[in-house]
C-alpha cells in the first residue's frame, strides 16, 4: 500500500530531511528498497518506515479525479532528486505535456552554518527524495511520470496518487520564500570559546539555544561563579 499526503505527512518529510541532514549515509544508499510483485511481473519499491503514514479505506475507496490542477508528490532515490527532475521535464517536454503539467519543483531553501566563527552560506535540499508536481492528473500524466528514469513512485493509495492540500502546499511554497535560516551546530552542555566582543577569549558552557534570534547564552566562569552570557552564533566557536 502506497502513501497519503495531510498535514501530519509534510511535517514528517521535514523530519526525515532533518535525520538526512543529522547522520549522512556514508554512501548513497536508495531511499526504497525494490521487492517482487507477482501480479504485475515488475518490482516495486518497498516503503520506508519513516514514510508518511497509510491511508484509511476510505480514502482508498476514492476514485481518481482528473482534470484539477493540484500539487502531487513522487518520491525518488535519494541523492538522484536533479537527476528525476530533469527527466520528468524531459518527459514533459518530449510527451507534450506543458499543457497539463506545469511546475516541476524540488524545494530548496538557504542557511548558514557557523564554523569557526565564520558564517559559510549553502543551500540544501528541504524533503530530500522528493519532488513536487503542480499538474493535472489523468490516465496519461500519471503513467508517464511515473514510468519516467529516476521516479520510484507517487505518493497515495494504491489507486490513486493523493494530492497536497492546498494549506501544506501554500506552507512549504512559503517556506521558499523565507529569509536564510541559521542552522544550529551548538549543542547544550558543550564548551565554546567567545572570538569576539566584551567576553572574547573567555570559555563557558552553552546553558541555552534560541536558533530563531541566533543567539546562545554561555556559562562563563567569572570570578569564580558561573555568569550566564548571552552572545550571538558567529561570536561562539566550539572547544574540540
Amino acid at each position: 500500500m502506497e502513501d497519503t499526503i495531510n498535514p501530519e505527512n509534510i511535517e514528517n518529510l521535514e523530519k526525515t530531511a532533518a535525520a538526512s541532514r543529522q547522520e549522512p549515509a556514508e554512501e548513497e544508499k536508495p531511499a526504497v528498497e525494490e521487492q517482487p510483485k507477482a501480479e504485475e511481473e515488475k518490482v516495486e519499491e518497498k516503503k520506508e518506515e519513516t514514510a508518511p503514514p497509510e491511508p484509511t479505506e476510505e480514502a482508498e475507496a476514492k476514485p481518481l479525479i482528473a482534470g484539477e490542477r493540484k500539487w502531487y508528490v513522487v518520491q525518488t532515490l535519494t541523492g538522484q532528486e536533479e537527476k528525476a527532475k530533469a527527466a520528468i521535464e524531459q518527459t514533459i517536454e518530449a510527451e507534450g505535456l506543458k499543457d497539463r503539467v506545469f511546475q516541476v519543483l524540488l524545494p530548496m531553501e538557504e542557511t548558514v552554518e557557523i564554523k569557526g566563527g565564520k558564517r559559510v552560506e549553502k543551500t540544501r535540499k528541504m524533503f530530500p527524495g522528493y519532488v513536487f508536481l503542480e499538474m493535472i492528473l489523468d490516465e496519461k500524466t500519471w503513467y508517464l511520470i511515473r514510468q519516467t528514469s529516476g521516479v520510484a513512485r507517487f505518493i497515495g493509495t494504491k489507486v490513486r496518487p493523493t494530492p497536497v492540500s492546498e494549506k501544506e502546499m501554500q506552507r512549504v511554497l512559503k517556506q521558499l520564500g523565507k529569509e536564510e535560516r541559521l542552522e544550529v551546530t551548538f549543542e547544550k552542555g558543550e564548551s565554546v570559546r567567545v572570538i569576539s566582543g566584551a567576553f572574547r577569549g573567555y570559555t563557558g558552557t552553552v546553558d541555552e539555544i534560541n536558533a530563531e534570534k541566533g543567539k546562545l547564552k554561555v556559562l562563563i566562569n567569572i570570578f569564580g561563579r558561573d555568569t550566564p552570557v548571552e552572545i550571538n552564533f558567529e561570536h561562539a566557536q566550539k572547544i574540540i
